[in-house]
C-alpha cells in the first residue's frame, strides 16, 4: 500500500487518479444522453428504451458489494485497470449490439465494471491522501465527476450533431481503456494487510481462500451513513432526471445555466468544505447540507422563472457538499484494509437514493405535479435531518459512549 502519512496531498499518485477519474466520467458522461436515442434509433420503444437505461442502475447497485469483495482482497492498482479496461470495452460493445435484446446483457455488464471501478478508484486514490486531510482530499477526488459529468453530456450531444452513435460509443470506450492502461505507471506498494476483524490473522490475500462472510459484504457500523447517502442522493436523483422536464413544462428557458452553476459552485465549495470536515468535523457540514438541499427542494417546486432556479443550484452544490463528507466518515469509521468495503457502502447509499429519486419521482409528477414532488424532497430532507439529529444524540450519550469504552 502507498504511504499516506506524508503530509503532502497534492502527490504524483494522488494527481495522477484525478486525471484518471476526469477522463473516465467525462467519457461516460458522453454516453449517458445518448443511450436512451440510440436504443430507440433501433427500432425501441420509450418503455424499452427506459428499461435497458434503468438495469444499468440496478446492475451497478449489484456491483458495488462485489466490488467490496474484491477490492480489499486483491491489488487495487490491477484491479482498478482490469474493472476501466472492461468498462471501456462494454462501452464499444454498444456499437457492435447486432440488436435490441443484446443491448440488456452489454448495459448489465457495463453497470456492473462500472461500478467496480468506480469504488475502487475512490479506494485507491484515499491510501494516497494524509490521514488528517482526509475530508479535503475525498472531495477533491469527486471533482473529476463533477466535470465530467458537467461536460461529458454536452460532448457528446455535439459529437452527435457530427457523427453517428457508433462513433460516439468507439470514442468513449477508447478513452476508458486508454485512462484504464495508463494506470500501469501509476506507483503503488501493494502489501496484503491483516483486518482486525478476520479474527484468525489472515491478511487480505489470504482471505482469498477463506469462506465469505457478513462483514465481507455489509459493515454495520456504516449503515446509518449508508442511509443518510440516500436520502440525501434523492434530491440529487430528482434534480437530474427531473429538471429539464419542469422547465420546459414551464416554459423556463436556458435551463443549461443551472448545470454550469452548479457545478461551478461545488468545485469551489469542495476544498472548503472538505478543510471544514479534517478541523471541526462532519456534522459542521451535514447539518447544513440537509437544510440546504431541502431549501433547494423546495424552491425548485415554486419556481416559474430561472433566476429562482439559479439560487437553487447555489442552495444544492452547496448542501451535496455533505455527501462527500459522510463518505470521509466511511473511510475513518473502518480500517485501511477494508477501505473499499468503505467506499462500497456509501456508493449503495448514492445508487439507492437515485433510484427513488427516479422513481418515484415519475410516480409523484405523474399523479400530482413538479410541485407536489419537490415539495416531497423538502420534507424528506427535513425528515432526514430530524433523525440525523437523533442518531447523532444516541450516539453522544452515556450509555453509548460507556459501552464503546468498554469495547476498546
Amino acid at each position: 500500500m502507498h504511504d499516506s502519512s506524508q503530509a503532502k496531498l497534492w502527490n504524483s499518485g494522488f494527481v495522477y487518479l484525478l486525471a484518471v477519474n476526469l477522463v473516465n466520467s467525462s467519457a461516460f458522461g458522453m454516453t449517458v444522453p445518448l443511450v436512451p436515442g440510440y436504443v430507440v434509433s433501433l427500432g425501441a420503444t420509450l418503455s424499452f428504451a427506459g428499461a435497458v437505461t434503468g438495469v444499468f442502475s440496478i446492475s451497478a447497485l449489484i456491483g458495488r458489494p462485489l466490488a467490496s469483495i474484491i477490492g480489499d482482497r486483491f491489488n487495487k492498482k490491477r484491479l482498478l485497470m482490469l474493472a476501466l479496461c472492461l468498462n471501456g470495452f462494454s462501452v464499444i460493445l454498444y456499437s457492435l449490439a447486432p440488436g435490441l435484446m443484446w443491448l440488456m446483457p452489454m448495459r448489465v455488464l457495463h453497470g456492473l465494471v462500472f461500478a467496480i471501478s468506480g469504488t475502487v478508484s475512490f479506494a485507491l486514490g484515499t491510501d494516497y491522501v494524509p490521514p488528517k486531510r482526509l475530508g479535503e482530499g475525498v472531495g477533491y477526488l469527486g471533482v473529476g465527476h463533477i466535470v465530467g459529468m458537467a461536460f461529458g453530456p454536452n460532448i457528446g450531444i455535439l459529437l452527435l450533431e457530427r457523427y453517428s452513435y457508433k462513433f460516439c460509443f468507439v470514442l468513449a470506450g477508447m478513452a476508458i481503456l486508454t485512462a484504464g492502461l495508463s494506470v500501469t505507471a501509476l506507483r503503488y506498494d501493494y502489501t496484503p494487510q491483516e483486518s482486525p476483524n478476520s479474527g484468525d490473522g489472515r491478511t487480505s490475500r489470504g482471505r482469498l481462500c477463506g469462506r465469505l462472510r457478513l462483514s465481507d459484504l455489509v459493515a454495520v457500523e456504516l449503515l446509518p451513513n449508508t442511509f443518510f447517502t440516500a436520502i440525501l442522493a434523492v434530491g440529487y436523483g430528482l434534480i437530474n432526471s427531473y429538471l429539464v422536464m419542469l422547465a420546459g413544462e414551464r416554459n423556463i428557458a436556458n435551463i443549461g445555466i443551472y448545470f454550469i452553476v452548479n457545478s461551478s459552485v461545488q468545485l469551489a465549495a469542495r476544498p472548503f468544505l472538505g478543510r471544514l470536515v479534517d478541523r471541526k468535523g462532519v456534522v459542521y457540514v451535514i447539518i447544513p447540507g440537509f437544510l440546504l438541499v431541502g431549501a433547494a427542494m423546495a424552491l425548485i417546486g415554486l419556481s416559474y422563472m430561472l433566476w429562482p432556479l439559479l439560487l437553487a443550484a447555489v442552495l444544492a452544490a452547496a448542501g451535496f457538499g455533505a455527501l462527500p463528507a459522510i463518505q470521509t466518515d466511511c473511510v475513518k469509521r473502518l480500517h485501511s484494509s477494508r477501505r473499499t468495503l468503505a467506499m462500497g457502502m456509501y456508493f449503495i447509499g448514492m445508487d439507492t437514493g437515485i433510484s427513488a429519486g427516479q422513481i418515484l419521482g415519475g410516480i409523484l409528477t405523474d399523479s400530482f405535479s413538479f410541485t407536489a414532488t419537490y415539495n416531497s424532497a423538502a420534507f424528506l430532507m427535513a425528515a432526514g435531518l430530524g433523525l440525523y439529529l437523533g442518531y447523532r444524540y444516541f450516539l453522544n450519550s452515556p450509555i453509548i459512549r460507556s459501552y464503546s469504552s468498554s469495547v476498546k
